[in-house]
């Protein structure tokens, strides 16, 4: 009988030991940090594939993000599943046990060294920091990018062995398709200049410019992405984070965050699905994280000969992290578990390779060794299990997280709001509220939520000191006026009402949403056409919201526009199949041509 090769052995193992780490995973739930905004009520995608949904994916940003591809693999888990969790969950463990494989396969082929590429794998599949990515829905996008960097990677090697200009595009057919999943793949040319200094050797044949000259397109192709993401995010707000932060903090962020990631990594005691941004560390924090940082660069230089592993390793690690470690900032977090999945296989690297290197000088050590990895492996298995659990749903993962230590006002916010979801009593959810305002009294979501509890109880001049509060915080905030105007506009005073939506109008005058608004005061005032004029800048806005074109298509039929009230509704139709409302007004003009032909 033909005995197994030791890397059929490695596969087994890692597949086996990786699906014991997350078999609960078809267990876990949506929960509300960007599941519901992703999949859950996102009517372009959780209504499945369809002609309209795909035109918006490619079209449209999503998320303060436009990445397509991920918008269009959850349209398919929809059209397949429905808005179901459990197979979507099943999926991810799918793609991450892929990722892992790869892993393997592309490091065996790097180091030509099965044991050690298993323990990146099995560091890679088992480690507690990667749970993130694999048990949160919306962290898709991680497991896809890795797979099309991997084989990118895996790519690139046949192109090394042999340079055609096949092989060349399927490499940057690979890169375009990662960056489409997420933009966190702009470093990947770079991660290839350092195959080329070890382990493939290529430097030694060539000079540096040779070597990056060969990357150009591959270069070009990032700063074409990179200008396209920098736009959409500024342009949705998701980077306004970084006007609140000044460039010293998200320095000083930044060298924590590569501090704290390695101390996570070699010691995974709490995690959290929000590490929040305190702007200024102390002093000694940041003194003593660049000093680590300093400390281990200098070493792995002056060993960049000797271990030239441990160069490849920690350089892989500090230029993965560069696009998320937060010098431009993006969203409210210090740093983010999701951000280490491909980041780490550089410190997995180090480990694999010393040990190896240790067995090689000192053989009495393999046992030691080999025993000491499977008591690591285990440990991870045992804290991926266990965290797995913690995504279970929204409560209970906020909950853990407050728990372990990472207690702050997002956190707060957050399990109010899965609260509130799951139905709990009124007084747990203002409860929690307060406390984040308590902590933060500028936290203006939290504020906005206790305005709103509060005008259900008719408490009118608590809800509007609450706003007006709001908008002093955040005089440029837009959607703070807009929550003013709607508070006047709900007591009777439209006209009130529609000034703060004009004033939110001049600080963003293409935000869809105020033009809503304004078109709906307009309507109580019997301002119809100045109603119509709004719904159609909302449209030109964003032309993906199906009542928009429905109302503005309502007010075009009343004017006796038949023909153009007509396409509005078929628009409705086009981009929500089934609109009640779109249908009725449809069936009602083809009566009124009937009866004029008649």
């Amino acid at each position: 009988m033909r005995r197994l090769s030791p890397l059929v052995w490695a596969t087994g193992l890692l597949l086996l030991t990786t699906l014991v780490a997350y078999r609960h995973v078809g267990q876990l739930g949506f929960v509300n940090l960007d599941d519901d905004a992703y999949v859950e009520f996102a009517p372009m995608v959780n209504q499945g594939v369809r002609r309209a949904a795909l035109v918006w994916a490619v079209t449209s940003i999503h998320t303060a993000n436009w990445h397509p591809l991920t918008s269009i693999s959850h349209m398919i888990d929809c059209e397949i599943f429905g808005v179901n969790p459990g197979p979507m969950h099943w999926e991810n463990l799918g793609w991450h046990l892929l990722n892992s494989t790869l892993v393997l396969l592309v490091w065996n082929r790097l180091t030509r060294n099965v044991w050690s590429s298993a323990m990146v794998a099995a560091l890679f599949a088992l480690h507690p920091l990667h749970v993130e990515s694999v048990a949160w829905i919306s962290s898709r996008k991680d497991l896809l990018c890795t797979l099309f960097w991997l084989l990118g990677i895996a790519a690139y090697l046949r192109w090394a062995e042999r340079r055609t200009l096949g092989r060349y595009l399927f490499v940057a057919l690979c890169l375009a398709t990662a960056l489409l999943f997420k933009p966190m793949a702009v470093t990947f040319p770079a991660t290839l200049l350092l195959l080329d200094a070890w382990p493939l050797g290529r430097r030694a044949k060539k000079d540096w410019w040779s070597l990056f000259r060969e990357k150009i397109p591959l270069f070009a192709v990032v700063l074409l992405h990179s200008v396209i993401t920098y736009a959409v995010q500024h342009g949705a707000g998701a980077a306004n984070y970084a006007a609140r932060i000044p460039l010293g903090a998200r320095l000083g962020n930044a060298a924590v965050a590569y501090a704290r990631y390695l101390g996570k990594t070699f010691w995974p005691d709490s995690f959290s699905p929000l590490y929040w941004h305190p702007g200024y560390w102390p002093v000694w924090f940041v003194g003593g994280s660049l000093l680590l940082l300093g400390l281990v660069s200098f070493v792995a230089w002056r060993q960049r000969a000797a271990r030239p592993w441990l160069s490849f390793g920690w350089l892989w690690f500090l230029g993965t992290l560069v696009p998320v470690i937060g010098i431009i900032q993006v969203g409210a977090q210090s740093m983010a578990d999701r951000y280490t999945y491909v980041p780490l296989l550089g410190i997995f690297t180090i480990v694999a390779c010393g040990g190896a290197e240790l067995v090689e000088r000192l053989p009495r050590l393999r046992r030691p060794l080999a025993t000491a990895a499977v008591a690591v492996l285990a440990a991870c298995l045992f804290f991926t299990q266990r965290q797995v659990l913690t995504w279970q749903n929204s409560v209970q993962l906020y909950q853990r997280s407050i728990a372990g230590g990472e207690d702050n006002p997002a956190i707060r916010y957050l399990l109010a709001m899965a609260y509130a979801a799951a139905g709990r009593p009124e007084d747990d959810v203002v409860a929690e509220l307060k406390k984040v305002t308590a902590r933060q009294p500028d936290y203006v979501n939290a504020n906005t939520q206790l305005a709103m509890i509060a005008m259900r109880h008719q408490r009118f001049d608590e809800v509007q000191a609450i706003l007006e509060q709001n908008v002093r915080y955040e005089p440029r905030n837009e959607s703070l006026l807009v929550n003013l105007g709607s508070f006047w506009s709900l007591r009777g005073d439209v006209e009130r009402g529609l000034r703060y939506y004009q004033e939110a109008l001049r600080l963003n005058p293409t935000a869809a949403g105020i033009h809503r608004e304004l078109a709906q005061g307009y309507l109580k005032l019997n301002r119809v056409d100045d109603a119509l004029t709004h719904y159609q800048a909302a449209i030109r806005a964003d032309a993906w919201t199906a009542m928009d074109w429905a109302n503005a298509g309502l007010i075009l039929g009343n004017k006796g526009q038949l023909a153009e009230s007509r396409r509005y509704f078929e628009r409705t139709l086009w981009i929500e199949p089934g609109n009640e409302f779109a249908l009725r007004n449809l069936r009602a003009i083809d009566e009124i041509e009937r009866s004029q032909r008649r």
